[in-house]
């Protein structure tokens, strides 16, 4: 009698196969719908030459600039929505402080969610994890869900009659 051949494990796919564009491109994706959020609420946007600076954008809110690093998340897992805050130097992570950024503003795509948190809220954490179907107890950061009157004060109007 012939043994029965063990099937191959199968194994999840690598975060670039799962979707359809290259993170670069999901990433360049993400900015524009941040351009088009920040201007649709009367912020001034500017984005610095190059890739140097550790912000992406330079936000204009009146009374003051706000660097920012912008990030998105389309894949939820078990935790919920990730990004992370840090950046590779020379094949380190190294966290974003408030050094370097003023804010990360960080974009929910399936869900059309922007969430919008000061260094302090987060740093030293190196993952930040958004829950906005409120499935984990004590979802840390759903109090900057969409909080952009935290850079702008007179949003704090606005931003509060918007549904969620």
């Amino acid at each position: 009698m012939e043994k029965p051949q063990a099937l191959p494990l199968q194994r999840r796919p690598a975060t670039n196969q799962r979707h359809a564009l290259p993170p670069k491109r999901r990433g360049e994706i993400a900015e524009l719908a941040f351009m088009q959020k920040a201007v649709s609420l009367g912020f001034g946007v500017a984005k610095p030459w190059g890739d140097s600076d550790r912000y992406d954008y330079i936000l204009d809110a009146g009374r003051r600039f706000w660097r920012v690093q912008v990030r998105s998340t389309a894949y939820e897992s078990h935790r919920g929505y990730g990004v992370h805050t840090y950046v590779y130097v020379k094949r380190k992570m190294v966290v974003l402080s408030a050094d370097e950024i003023d804010c990360i503003i960080a974009y929910v795509v399936p869900l059309n969610l922007w969430y919008v948190l000061p260094v302090e809220v987060f740093s030293p954490c190196k993952n930040l994890w958004f829950c906005p179907n409120g499935r984990r107890k004590g979802a840390r950061f759903e109090s900057y869900r969409e909080a952009w009157w935290l850079l702008d004060p007179e949003l704090k109007t606005m931003c509060e009659e918007e549904p969620h």
